[in-house]
């Protein structure tokens, strides 16, 4: 396996012969968080799994993988120790910030790996409105054209538990449960640690402040115990080949059932 390009390793000058090329390479840039997962993960979870699967992906296609962004809105879970979150409107600007950057750096492919359920509708928004700073509004005549509607800029946020292979493999996955502890097995030099089993409940909609109980006691949703690192492996090869596949087709991968 080829080395991952990252893009902190690099000299200024190493980094601008990657931009002069016709082509330049997708960014890869993960965002994670820093938070509570139950008593047997780690605070940085959110924030391994996009990294790691990120330079597994650029080994293979020859993305640049930016530092990962450890800090995500993550009010949630603020009960528990641990957890530091930004404010929306913080975490907004910090997108909207790096994503100029990387454009005005050169860049016009930023794949947004996320490994933090909540980053991924603030980083959309973000997103959303800087195609209309970069390529114009959108209008009805470009629309209808075949050809993009914006050749020089493209963005696409990928929360790598959406993938459905891995929903059909793993089932639904929680917070900090066997399914996510699977992944930092696998990913990362965690070593497992016991868990408890506790109940939690559900709730219809999004219900705040947060129902008592949405979260077990110990600040997890879902099944522990089962994690292993061989499902992680399983996950991972799972992952990657998607995400290869995604940026090898420009960050347009349309799926098929």
């Amino acid at each position: 396996m080829e080395k991952p390009l990252l893009f902190g390793e690099m000299t200024s000058l190493q980094l601008a012969r990657f931009l002069k090329a016709e082509k330049k390479p997708v960014a890869i840039i993960p965002m994670g968080a820093t938070e509570a997962h139950g008593s047997h993960l780690p605070l940085w979870t959110d924030s391994i799994a996009p990294y790691e699967l990120a330079k597994r992906v650029s080994a293979r296609t020859g993305a640049i993988v930016l530092p990962p962004i450890n800090y995500g809105f993550c009010y949630t879970l603020r009960k528990w120790p641990g957890t530091i979150s930004l404010k929306s409107q913080t975490f907004s600007s910090l997108i909207r910030d790096i994503a100029r950057e990387l454009v005005r750096n050169g860049f016009d492919r930023l794949l947004f790996l996320n490994g933090h359920g909540a980053n991924a509708s603030i980083a959309g928004h973000v997103l959303s409105e800087l195609a209309d700073e970069f390529c114009g509004p959108p209008s009805h005549s470009r629309l209808l054209r075949k050809s993009p509607s914006c050749p020089t800029f493209k963005a696409c946020i990928v929360s790598w538990w959406e993938i459905k292979e891995l929903e059909k493999m793993c089932g639904p996955i929680g917070h900090a449960d066997e399914n996510e502890e699977s992944i930092v097995l696998a990913l990362s030099e965690w070593e497992k640690k016991p868990s408890k089993q506790e109940a939690s409940r559900k709730f219809l909609g999004k219900v705040v402040p947060l129902p008592a109980g949405q979260f077990t006691k110990y600040g997890y949703i879902g099944k522990v115990g089962g994690g292993s690192l061989e499902k992680g492996k399983q996950m991972e090869k799972v992952i990657v080949n998607k995400l290869v596949k995604l940026v090898e087709a420009d960050l347009s991968y349309e799926e098929v059932d």
